[in-house]
Order: C-alpha cells, then sequence, then structure tokens
C-alpha cells in the first residue's frame, strides 16, 4: 500500500466529494475507486493496465503498462491536483 502526501489527500478528497455531490459516482462506485487507487498506487508491476495498449502519434501501439509504481503515483497527483484546483476555482467564482 502506498503512503500519500497530505496534498494528494486533500486534492483526492474535493476530487471525490465533488464527483459524489454532482452524482457521478455512487458512495459504492466511490468505494470500488478507492479500492482500485489502493492497488494502482502499490508497488510492484503494473497489474491494472496488463495486456493493455495505447496508440501513439505515430499510430504506433505500445504497452499501456506502469510499471513504475512512483511514475503512476506521479500520473495520479498532477490528475487529483488538476481536478481540485479546478473545482476550487469554480466554487471559488460561484461564491
Amino acid at each position: 500500500m502506498a503512503t500519500v502526501t497530505r496534498k494528494f489527500r486533500d486534492d483526492f478528497d474535493c476530487w471525490a466529494a465533488d464527483r459524489l455531490a454532482r452524482g457521478e459516482f455512487t458512495e459504492a462506485d466511490m468505494a470500488d475507486f478507492k479500492d482500485l487507487l489502493r492497488r494502482d498506487l502499490a508497488s510492484g508491476p503494473d497489474l491494472l493496465r496488463k495486456g493493455l495498449t495505447v496508440i501513439i502519434a505515430a499510430g504506433v501501439e505500445v504497452p499501456a503498462t506502469i510499471d513504475d509504481h512512483e511514475a503512476r503515483y506521479r500520473h495520479w497527483a498532477d490528475f487529483f491536483d488538476v481536478e481540485a484546483e479546478a473545482i476550487r476555482t469554480l466554487k471559488q467564482k460561484a461564491a
């Protein structure tokens, strides 16, 4: 199990609360997502994307796996950072 920073947790909590409030996730969906995230942030090879590919700009298929768990963490941290910032900005403008 990965240890996350306070910022990661705060950004995730902001994002999760927003998705629940909008009805985009149910409580059960969010519990499933948290479980998936815990597994994805665990050290070791990328088991969630195993066997999947993506097509890069040159039209070439490459494996979708990210076997470096620290890289997976950075991707999730960046995602939640951007999403939480957008949510906070919208809330400030609405106030």
